[in-house]
């Protein structure tokens, strides 16, 4: 008789869903032909109001062998923290993230779970393509050390999606999902990487990342609740850094200081902070700047630091 891990599924892949009907039914066909079987789809309304549940079971009923949960959420909670419930459901030894409106390779899951059990490492990586209406492009991981990869993660010098990478599940324990949906990825990935003892690359692209798609939440119209939203989750993993890493990775500070500062002012969004975030910014900002190993200008630096001066 088999025992219970071996009954349990290798992989979790988490797809939180709202607003996609047009595009749901290519993305789970997408995870449903994955050549890997120990697969285990964790979908998650978050309250949608169009057709997209009713696509995905009509897709879902072709697939009769599919290991398929439905988490339903009494209210909308974004997307963040509909991907949180999706794991708090998930069973698999890995999680792998996937947003509604991208889809993947067929043999994705496979090629980084193999890479996984034979590396031993905590997380790994594919590159990628950004689809548009009329072009793609390609890119590429940033492949380093765990210690510099997670520097240039939290200099924001090198891209920090989620949907990037197949991480053990234990890596999720005791993580902070943000409530703000822009730079989410920042937050949760930077947690990530810090708890991981190796990373794996896999420079071949295997995720089709949509960016064309107008209903989503980066197409806006709404920039400074956009840009505050920005702000807020750096600021989020700014302070995690500097409290439990004190002394460390300075200039990735600064830059994470800087990248606010520039919103603030240019954008007028200090009033969508607290006096006590203004201040610790401002704190920040006249602790750090000018630095000449940011890669910004001194003169971008100073006069950025004689308005905070005065914002504060």
């Amino acid at each position: 008789m088999e025992n219970e891990s071996s009954l349990r599924p290798k992989v979790s892949i988490v797809v939180p869903i709202h607003g996609v009907e047009q595009f749901i039914e290519r993305c789970a066909r997408s995870l449903f032909n994955q050549t890997f079987k120990g697969v285990e789809f964790v979908f998650v309304n978050d309250c949608t109001t169009d057709n997209s549940m009713a696509i995905l079971e009509s897709v879902r009923k072709e697939y009769v062998d599919a290991n398929v949960k439905i988490v339903n959420l009494e209210q909308n909670v974004g997307l963040p923290q509909a991907r949180c419930k999706g794991i708090e459901q998930a069973s698999g030894d890995y999680i792998l993230h996937v947003d509604s409106d991208d889809w993947i390779e067929p043999d994705m899951v496979e090629r980084l779970y193999q890479r996984a059990v034979e590396s031993g490492a905590d997380m790994v990586c594919c590159d990628w393509v950004e689809e548009y209406a009329d072009h793609s492009e390609l890119f590429s991981h940033f492949e380093a050390s765990r210690d510099i990869y997670y520097d240039t993660i939290l200099a924001l010098d090198t891209d920090a999606y989620v949907w990037s990478r197949l991480t053990k599940r234990e890596m999720y324990e005791g993580l902070e999902f943000p409530t703000c949906n822009m730079f989410e990825d920042f937050v949760i990935t930077s947690q990530l990487v810090a708890k991981t003892r190796s990373i794996e690359f896999i420079h071949t692209p295997m995720y089709h990342y949509l960016r064309n798609n107008a209903t989503s939440i980066r197409s806006s119209a709404n920039t400074r609740k956009i840009l505050s939203q920005e702000v807020q989750n750096i600021f989020n993993v700014y302070q995690r850094v500097t409290r439990e890493e004190p002394g460390q990775h300075q200039r990735a500070i600064g830059r994470m200081l800087f990248a606010m500062g520039y919103h603030l002012m240019r954008h007028n969004l200090h009033t969508c902070l607290t006096k006590e975030q203004r201040h610790a910014i401002s704190s920040g900002i006249r602790s750090h700047l000018p630095d000449q190993s940011l890669d910004f200008s001194m003169t971008k630096q100073i006069v950025l630091w004689m308005k905070v001066w005065i914002m504060r």
